[in-house]
């Protein structure tokens, strides 16, 4: 069995930012035959309609699927996921991949893998082992026990595979693709006008000079086991952050239980006229966001982006609740309850920190390290055992 036919599922804009690198390194190597999947929150322009953005990167999109069920609730979630099944399972029996790459923790990555496992198409799993809060805790390590080939972004997350009784020659610790993104993209020297038109022509809210001002950038999803309470949580951040006079951009959240009541909070918070030095935005490319991160100042939320992208540029996060609860991150985080009072006392700490960047989760050579891998892989065993070997 040669691994030709690669095909990599995106779903969302933190998938592609967390696959991206690989998807070029596929796509180049003509080892492989590359198929993109794009489904969900990507291609909903209410969320940055990520595919568009893939198109632009280059990369063909063989199929969209539509699935997201709207409401935001749990009941939607569990009708998303099997929608996505039954659409994945459709283009999967048509394309015939000899192997299927899903990222992450999310309710599409548990879609993708149970529709490629009941087909005996083998899968491919990057980012796990990791340990967290809401329910991406309990779908990460389901997606593990249903994958063939893991890749693990650090150490710790590869010992707590081998630990669920994963075969030991199956796990393959590569870093996250993700920072591979950010070493690209530090190299470049950042074109500040382009950022700031870019930013601004995008969201709403009061506009400022990127250059001249100071300002943080906030990524609040709501914790799906803690949907009811996703209203007050943004709400408490919003009153926390006002309190500051520096500049503040917000993105708007995941399609996850819960986000409409964030989304709702925010544009109550907008129509009180209460958003003065307040910009929102919902989507940006991977290169202007990570460039927006590198000029700001502190990241605040609950957003992976503050434990992975933040430690490798260096970056101070605030990090709010329980959703990264658990996670592996370096000493520029510091976390925070939900309190109002917390919160703005641990933002006014971090604006003025100063980090080490840390590589926790890889030196930005990740991709290059899958494909090398999948070069030499010949034959995966479709069933699968316990070994604590």
């Amino acid at each position: 069995m040669s691994l030709k036919k690669i095909c990599i599922v995106v779903f969302s804009r933190a998938n592609y930012g967390s696959i991206k690198s690989l998807i070029k390194e596929v796509d180049k190597d003509k080892s492989f035959d590359l198929t993109i999947v794009a489904g969900g929150s990507a291609i909903l322009s209410k969320f940055g309609g990520v595919a568009q953005i893939i198109k632009k990167d280059g990369f063909k999109v063989a199929q969209e699927i539509f699935f997201v069920v709207e409401g935001e609730t749990p009941e939607t979630m569990v009708k998303s996921t099997s929608i996505a099944m039954m659409e994945l399972s459709s283009f999967f029996k048509k394309n015939k991949p000899d192997l299927i790459f899903t990222v992450g923790d999310r309710y599409e990555t548990i879609a993708t893998v149970l529709s490629s496992v009941y087909m005996n198409i083998p899968v491919a799993h990057t980012m796990g082992g990791e340990v967290s809060g809401t329910i991406d805790e309990s779908i990460r390590h389901a997606v593990t026990k249903f994958s063939h080939l893991h890749f693990p972004a650090s150490k710790k997350a590869a010992q707590y595979i081998f630990k669920m009784g994963e075969n030991k020659k199956n796990i393959f610790k590569v870093g996250c693709p993700r920072m591979d993104v950010i070493k690209e993209n530090l190299k470049k020297k950042i074109n500040i006008n382009e950022l700031q038109k870019k930013i601004f022509n995008e969201g709403v809210g009061e506009k400022f000079d990127l250059k001249k001002e100071d300002f943080i950038v906030v990524m609040q999803h709501p914790v799906t086991t803690e949907y009811s309470k996703a209203g007050r949580q943004i709400r408490n951040t919003l009153e926390a952050t006002n309190k500051l006079k520096i500049k503040k951009i917000f993105f708007w959240p995941n399609v996850d239980a819960g986000s409409e009541q964030i989304s709702q909070q925010i544009r109550t918070w907008r129509e009180l006229r209460k958003d003065k030095n307040f910009f929102f935005i919902k989507n940006l490319e991977t290169k202007h966001f990570y460039n927006l991160l590198n000029l700001s100042k502190c990241l605040v939320g609950n957003s992976s982006a503050g434990i992975r992208d933040a430690g490798f540029l260096g970056l101070p996060v605030v990090n709010i609740g329980t959703r990264q609860k658990g996670r592996e991150h370096g000493n520029n985080v510091i976390n925070s309850s939900y309190e109002i009072s917390d919160i703005h006392k641990k933002i006014l700490y971090s604006i003025n920190k100063k980090c080490k960047k840390n590589y926790i989760y890889g030196d930005g050579n990740a991709a290059k390290k899958i494909v090398k891998i999948l070069k030499k892989i010949k034959k995966i065993e479709i069933q699968k055992r316990l070994n604590y070997k």
